[in-house]
C-alpha cells in the first residue's frame, strides 16, 4: 500500500506536460481553410491550454510560409496562412501525399493524417 502511494505521488509533477497529441488542432485547422480566421481562431483558442501550436502550421508572417510543417518524427501537414481579406489559406494547395517521401523506412510517415503512398529510397 505504501508503494503504491508513492508510485501515484511522483506519477506528474505539477507544471509538467508532456506528450500532449493536438492532431485534432490540425485536422481543425485544415478543415477550416477558406474561412475567416478570426473566427476559426477564435474557436481553436477556447479548445487549447496554450496558442502556440497554431502557429506550428499558420505561418505569422511571409517569411514563415511553408509548403508543409513537420510535427514530430514523422508526421507532415499542409503549412497554412492567412491571407489579405483574412482567409485562413493552404500555402501550396497542390501538394499532395503521393509527393511526400518518407525519411526513413523505419516509420510510418503521414501527411494530414494520411500514410504516405511513396517508399522511403536510400540515399
Amino acid at each position: 500500500m505504501q508503494r503504491e502511494n508513492r508510485v501515484h505521488e511522483g506519477a506528474m509533477r505539477s507544471g509538467q506536460r508532456h506528450g500532449l497529441d493536438y492532431t485534432p488542432l490540425f485536422k481543425f485547422l485544415l478543415s477550416r481553410v477558406g474561412e475567416e480566421w478570426d473566427g476559426v481562431h477564435a474557436e481553436a483558442v477556447a479548445r487549447l491550454d496554450k496558442v502556440e501550436p497554431i502557429s506550428w502550421m499558420v505561418a505569422r508572417s511571409e517569411a514563415e510560409k511553408k509548403s508543409f510543417v513537420r510535427i514530430g518524427e514523422s508526421s507532415y501537414y499542409s503549412g497554412l496562412f492567412v491571407d489579405a481579406e483574412n482567409r485562413l489559406l493552404l500555402v501550396d494547395p497542390d501538394l499532395r501525399v503521393e509527393h511526400m517521401e518518407p525519411r526513413c523506412a523505419c516509420c510510418t510517415h503521414t501527411f494530414n493524417g494520411v500514410p504516405f503512398t511513396r517508399k522511403y529510397v536510400a540515399p
